[in-house]
């Protein structure tokens, strides 16, 4: 199949660029919440000026198992192309459910390193801007997303309008692809494709994040075949769509004047439609099966207070709007019990703490200590569903300061424990009065881990506080923890890792890189995406 389109002008695209860069400069400050990956919401700004470069071509196939299957029949694509029909392929057996898991996804550690047991190459271009994301399915399976190609960092392999993306569902405890898909088609490299587990229906939206020429469809989870078109809308540059919790298969998408829920597969019949009183909106995803969604509407013109936003909360089952008087990104997406930052100091600390019930009413307050700032207590497991780089979390909050750490209960507000800190060596953050940090339970040795500065870590006894010291590891970038086991990321470019058994310190075994790459959990297990090419460890 062939495409016609214009042709790339690198001149053209650089200036399209600058426009861009020059679009986020100066746009005004925006809401936003670290723990979603939204930063092609802005990324996308400049394709508005695109025209007539939009890509005329989308193609898409379909493999199962073993390399050189045949091609599935290509997805419904533009009007400007004449689909192939070809044979559609069969997926290779499996005994075990190809579905998202219901509950927290374990982690298997590695004792001991040898040959990698297994190295799968997937279909990718293995160009420096090629993005990469992986997303948790269930023990022993992972969706792993290949493309498209966006430029921001000046990677000279792609300059050019070719784009290419594909979605395969991995067995991480085997190695094998379950299934793959491919789209091909042209377009500035300027956005990104949206995939979006759609809670526990077996369906997954993969979604050219511009609405424009790459793909826009349902596929099934299991197999990989498609379920059905997506017609989405957008209320900015961007799609802005959120999975609803479980079983359903709706998202809930901003569209240019109202908020709808959907099914995908026909967005023409929405289960409800809320106008937006503004501008535009974005929807705000939450942790665990909550009743609401955090929104943030740009306004008409800025309130009475200057800001060109206004917070509300939507109601899932009905659409309702109503005030929020907290934006979204002072929450604190608990795993069943959220809660808001309420008041801050003069510094900007958080100062008073409010806890959440499912449908966003108060159920608690609570003053903070000073000069602390606030962290859900993440799990050491994984979050089908979720990216993996997304960490899992409890229902405990941390307040944390350099002198002290204080675990609260997020379903009453409770206080757990104080206790001194002084002994971690935390520092506060230049500016701040602070320390930056990430809170971690241990479920297996009932332990909070406060991880700081890279590598460093502070343990307290989960249910009294007392000091519960542990072993010092190696220097690195970050820390992946196992069960038992503490892994310690080297700097770029080697991508290197080094193992230890957290309870004594004891060195375990390092494995080195021979390219730059990244190592995570996917579906469990330990993997290392090199390129387009993943592996296990040990």
């Amino acid at each position: 199949m062939t495409a016609t389109g214009p042709a790339f002008d690198p001149a053209r695209s650089a200036i399209l660029r600058d426009i861009l860069h020059e679009t986020v400069a100066n746009a005004p400050t925006r809401p936003s919440r670290a723990r979603f990956a939204v930063l092609g919401g802005l990324v996308g700004a400049a394709a508005l000026l695109a025209g007539g470069t939009a890509a005329l071509a989308l193609s898409g196939a379909l493999h199962f198992g073993s390399p050189d299957p045949a091609p599935a029949p290509v997805p419904t694509p533009s009007t400007t192309l004449t689909p192939t029909p070809t044979p559609t392929p069969t997926a290779t057996p499996s005994s075990r459910p190809l579905a998202v898991q219901t509950t927290p996804i374990e982690r298997h550690d590695i004792d001991e390193l040898g040959a990698a047991p297994w190295s799968l190459d997937l279909p990718g271009t293995g160009r420096q801007c090629e993005q990469r994301r992986v997303y948790d399915i269930a023990d022993g399976l992972a969706l792993v997303k290949l493309g498209a190609h966006v430029v921001g960092d000046g990677t000279p392999d792609c300059n050019d309008d070719l784009q290419h993306v594909s979605l395969s569902l991995v067995d991480t405890r085997q190695g094998t692809a379950i299934w793959s898909r491919e789209w091909s088609w042209r377009a500035e490299p300027l956005y990104d494709v949206d995939v979006i587990v759609l809670g526990t229906s077996g369906r997954v939206l993969v979604a050219d994040q511009s609405l424009a020429d790459g793909p826009h469809e349902v596929v099934d989870l299991a197999s990989g075949r498609t379920l059905g078109d997506f017609a989405g809308q957008k209320s900015d540059v961007v799609l802005n769509a959120v999975p609803v919790p479980g079983d359903s298969g709706d998202i809930v998408m901003t569209t240019p004047d109202s908020i709808v829920r959907v099914d995908p597969r026909d967005t023409s019949t929405p289960r409800w439609s809320m106008g937006i009183p503004g501008k535009s909106a974005d929807v705000f995803p939450m942790v665990g099966e909550t009743d609401f969604l955090p929104v943030e509407i740009q306004l008409y013109a800025p309130d009475a207070q200057g800001s060109p936003y206004e917070s509300a909360r939507l109601d899932l089952e009905t659409g309702r709007l109503d005030p929020f008087v907290w934006s979204a990104n002072a929450s604190l997406d608990t795993e069943s019990h959220p809660a808001v930052v309420t008041k801050s100091d003069a510094s900007g600390r958080p100062s008073e703490l409010t806890g959440l019930d499912s449908s966003g009413g108060t159920t608690w307050t609570r003053q903070l200590p000073p000069d602390s700032d606030v962290y859900v207590v993440h799990s050491m497991t994984g979050t089908p569903g979720a990216d993996t780089t997304s960490l899992g979390a409890t229902d405990l909050i941390a307040a944390v300061s350099t002198s002290e750490v204080t675990i609260i209960d997020s379903s009453s507000g409770a206080v757990r424990w104080s206790a001194p800190a002084t002994r971690c060596g935390l520092k506060a953050v230049a500016g701040q009065s602070s320390p930056l940090v990430t809170v971690f339970l241990d479920a297996e040795k009932h332990a909070i881990i406060v991880q700081h500065d890279g590598t460093g870590t502070c343990t307290f006894a989960a249910a009294t506080g007392a000091p519960q010291p542990l072993p010092d590891v190696g220097s690195g970038v970050g820390l992946l923890f196992g069960p038992e086991n503490t892994y310690v990321l080297s700097a770029p470019p080697n991508g290197g890792i080094t193992a230890y058994y957290r309870k004594s310190g004891t060195k375990l075994w390092t494995s080195t890189a021979s390219a730059p790459g990244y190592v995570f959990f996917a579906g469990g297990y330990l993997v290392r995406l090199e390129g387009d090419r993943l592996e296990a460890l040990g």
